[in-house]
């Protein structure tokens, strides 16, 4: 029997801490390293994540094809005529990857290491308002609603994942309670400066308050803080200050699990994005140098991590030889 496949939400409450760049990098990450089919959510209507691997022509392609997250909170809009059940097909499968030199491994002609996605757009800022209800009843359940109908419309895809990995956005939206209820771990990026630290603070503070246990995920045997994949972004290993908040973080939070500094990157905005929407990239032209070994050494960090909580995940590194792309 296969195992179910581990959710993953990527979140902090404070924006600008790399959320979508952690994001990306997990996954690509993982498809590279171990093979996974890494399945994507992008809840957050910036669309960074989206525009990463989609390009903005390919954002507006999904919309404009009732594509991604928006046609999903769609059906939540009042005398909307659109159920989950017209929705046949609402992510972006293989094409969201860039990186096809692990689209289809040759000596076993087997699919391996993918990356797809359910995009977010801009409309969603107009459409998440209809999800807002109230603090009370009504506010858990359009979140259990929201869950089940993204549940539905992914079904498929959910089943061919090996993970599940969710880009929230940095507030309290119904979108965002959904993503961390659905979670059974929780990777958040934060900066080694004072207020993305108290922000990361606060955050899970949050978290393990007792008010919030009626809707947070399952417990998978641990608590919050044994859950929980802190990840220092942009750090800069000859900076004092970094150095000195980063061991000051982990010295005063001991249950938490820390991985190696993602160092600073001036040129990762100009490395990540696709060039065009129908370019392909091999994974060493993508990331290159340190930005590489970031990318696979987070990879290994956060699969070590998981399976001292799920050792039922038999993942472990594949062989890169000669490989055959996909076509799109």
């Amino acid at each position: 029997m296969t195992s179910r496949a581990p959710v993953i939400a990527v979140t902090n409450l404070k924006g600008g801490v790399g959320k979508s760049t952690t994001t990306l990098m997990l996954a690509e990450g993982l498809a590279y390293q171990y093979g996974l089919n890494v399945l994507v959510y992008d809840f957050d209507a910036q669309a960074n994540l989206s525009e990463l691997l989609l390009t903005s022509q390919g954002v507006q392609r999904e919309r404009n094809q009732d594509r991604g997250v928006a046609a999903i909170l769609d059906t939540f809009v009042p005398d909307s005529d659109k159920t989950i059940e017209d929705l046949r097909i609402v992510v972006e499968q293989w094409n969201a990857t860039v990186i096809d030199d692990l689209v289809r491994k040759k000596n076993r002609n087997k699919e391996q290491g993918w990356v797809s996605l359910l995009a977010a757009d801009p409309s969603m800022r107009f459409l998440e308002p209809f999800l807002e209800r109230s603090p009370g009843k009504d506010w858990f359940d359009i979140g259990d609603e929201l869950i089940n109908r993204l549940e539905q419309a992914t079904k498929f895809e959910r089943n061919q994942a090996d993970i599940i990995i969710i880009d929230c956005p940095p507030h309290v939206s119904t979108l965002c309670r959904a993503a961390l209820k659905m979670a059974d771990f929780y990777v958040t990026p934060t900066l080694a400066e004072t207020l993305s630290i108290w922000g990361l603070r606060q955050f899970s503070t949050w978290m393990t308050h007792t008010d919030q246990t009626p809707w947070l995920a399952k417990s998978c045997g641990a608590s919050f803080d044994e859950r929980q994949f802190v990840v220092c972004t942009r750090f800069i290993p000859t900076s004092r200050s970094h150095q000195t908040a980063f061991e000051g973080l982990k010295l005063d939070w001991p249950n938490r699990t820390f991985s190696s500094p993602i160092g600073a990157r001036v040129s990762m905005n100009s490395e990540l994005p696709r060039k065009t929407i129908n370019s392909l990239h091999s994974f060493g032209s993508r990331y290159r140098g340190k930005l590489k070994q970031d990318v696979t050494r987070l990879a290994d960090e956060f699969t070590a991590f998981l399976q001292q909580h799920r050792p039922d995940l038999q993942w472990s590194r594949i062989q890169h030889g000669n490989f055959l792309t996909k076509s799109l």
